[in-house]
């Protein structure tokens, strides 16, 4: 039976960072780099540097800590050995247009044509270390100017800048929100987004009190097309967060003004494969004991960013107040809780009880995400003041390394039960969840011509407490991978080993084509 580490052992493989013995490893993988015919120029440059950051040795751990990483307990999804920069930012661009930018040398926007431009200029200098996952609160933001010019030309204008997001920054994890309100501006985005077809993510907060239906139906009929915009649950989010919250790359919630300075994973799955005892065991032993180890590794991370990198001095964004140290944190992610839950039941003699299916197995689940919040709220960190001085909880989606385990606390693709069950299952689990949670509904192509009925289902789900509601069609071109969309041509690319101009796509096909089950996912009707 697996053992969880002993205190002070030393893995020094995790500190050493490159020495002599792995130059040659260093060497070949710059090579295989250089040579991948499956990446375009641009791709290159971004794994060259990320083999350079892992190349650097761990922020200071303990030896208890450093095995979790090196056994795949704990993971840290490609941020390398020692992040420079904080994972995900929220600019505040309303700022920027209001006041302009002497760094990026922006004049106050005064018009439709000037703001566009310079929201275009800032995600360019994104400092997240790549897209900017973040692209604001559009029609917040955009309503403003939206009488600068006339009506066809605000659609032009909105039109030509939705596409210049998406040919500029070719990635899914690049989000938008608007909402709940309706406006001008959000009734374009909508159109054009399901003209355009980008695969730059989209979020309504939607608000039942605030949100019209017809609004709200036009935005169902977006995503049975397009599979976004994900619908949001306002009132859920503002109970947590306040009204200063966004949500951003895949859907994951942050301060406006702040952002997130690492992810750190717990795999629920390699988690459960400790307890001895069954559940009991994981509940009341296994997850303490993980609990203070996954904390440190947050908190060393999050220290080097802040300390070591002096993230926050000469640095622009924040000199100009577009950003606030005060609104950051750092996430506490969890994945695989489904086969954590489904391990456990088999230990308890159980086998026949899976979650989402059995009122055990899904008490359990929900015993378990109650248990790592507790767990959580045990160790605080003056590194995360955005979120009241701890680590914030969030539910990580699926990415290729993820081999038959699923992403977050989804039901298994392919698994799901009737509409009802499924919902109230995953439900259950996404009340603390406050850093990020999903479900995933696909419906057939019936749902088109009725879209009050997937509004219905969608207000239904909010009551029952879904923090978040991805919805699609089972015939559309795209594919949700939990937080993020590939085009399905796309994978048939990656299977012929074709470049990719998302670098998402790159990690989403893995993720799909590994997993044939997610192809299947149970399709409703209404």
């Amino acid at each position: 039976m697996a053992k969880l580490p002993a205190p002070f052992q030393a893995y020094e493989n995790l500190r050493e960072g490159l020495t002599s013995d792995k130059l040659s490893n260093y060497k070949a993988s710059i090579q295989g780099i250089l040579k991948a015919r499956d990446l375009i120029y641009e791709q290159k440059l971004r794994a060259l540097a990320a083999t350079a950051v892992n190349a650097l040795s761990y922020p200071p751990l303990s030896a208890s800590a450093a095995k979790l990483l090196e056994t795949g307990v704990i993971c840290l999804l490609g941020e390398g050995a020692a992040p420079y920069h904080p994972r995900y930012v929220a600019p505040n661009y309303d700022k920027l247009l209001r006041e302009g930018s002497k760094f990026m040398e922006l004049s106050p926007a005064e018009n439709l044509f000037e703001a566009t431009a310079a929201l275009l200029t800032a995600y360019n200098y994104s400092p997240s270390g790549g897209y900017p996952v973040f692209i604001g609160r559009l029609d917040e933001l955009l309503e403003p100017y939206i009488d600068t010019v006339s009506e066809e030309t605000a659609y032009q204008i909105i039109r030509s800048f939705w596409q210049l997001v998406d040919r500029l920054n070719p990635s899914s994890f690049v989000h938008g929100n608007i909402g709940p309100a309706e406006s001008r501006v959000g009734n374009i985005l909508l159109d054009v987004d399901k003209e355009l077809r980008t695969l730059t993510n989209l979020t309504l907060r939607y608000d039942p009190a605030v949100t019209p239906d017809y609004f709200a139906e036009k935005a169902v009929a977006g995503a049975l097309t397009n599979a976004k915009p994900y619908f949001l649950n306002h009132q859920m989010m503002v109970a947590d967060w306040g009204e200063d919250y966004v949500v951003a790359s895949c859907y994951n919630g942050m301060r406006l003004g702040g952002g997130i300075y690492t992810l750190v994973r717990l795999n629920l799955k390699e988690a459960a494969a400790f307890a001895e005892a069954g559940p009991e065991d994981f509940l009341d032993n296994v997850l303490p004991r993980i609990a203070p180890l996954w904390i440190e590794i947050i908190d060393s991370r999050s220290r080097h960013i802040v300390e070591d990198v002096g993230w926050f001095e000469d640095n622009y964004w924040v000199e100009e107040g577009f950003l606030h140290q005060e609104k950051f944190s750092a996430y506490a992610g969890i994945f695989g809780l489904a086969e954590s839950v489904n391990l456990l039941m088999e230990k308890s003699g159980h086998p026949e009880k899976r979650y989402g299916h059995d009122a055990h197995a899904n008490n359990l689940a929900k015993a378990i995400t109650d248990r790592i919040h507790t767990l959580i709220k045990a160790y605080p960190l003056d590194t995360c003041p955005g979120t009241a001085g701890y680590a914030c909880y969030h539910a990580q989606v699926g990415i290729t390394e993820d081999v038959d385990i699923s992403p977050a606390t989804r039901i298994p693709a392919g698994e799901e039960p009737d509409l009802y069950a499924h919902i109230t299952a995953e439900a259950l689990n996404h009340e603390f969840l406050l850093g990020g949670v999903s479900t995933i509904l696909e419906f057939d192509q019936t749902a088109a011509k009725n879209p009050s009925a997937v509004l219905d289902v969608i207000k239904g789900a909010f009551e029952k407490g879904t923090r978040n509601l991805s919805i699609g069609s089972a015939n559309s071109e795209f594919v949700r991978v939990t937080g993020y969309l590939i085009r399905r041509a796309d994978m048939e690319a990656a299977k012929n080993e074709r470049a990719l101009r998302h670098d998402s796509g790159i990690f989403g096909t893995g993720f799909m084509v590994t997993k044939p089950n997610n192809l299947r996912r149970v399709t409703r009707k209404v």
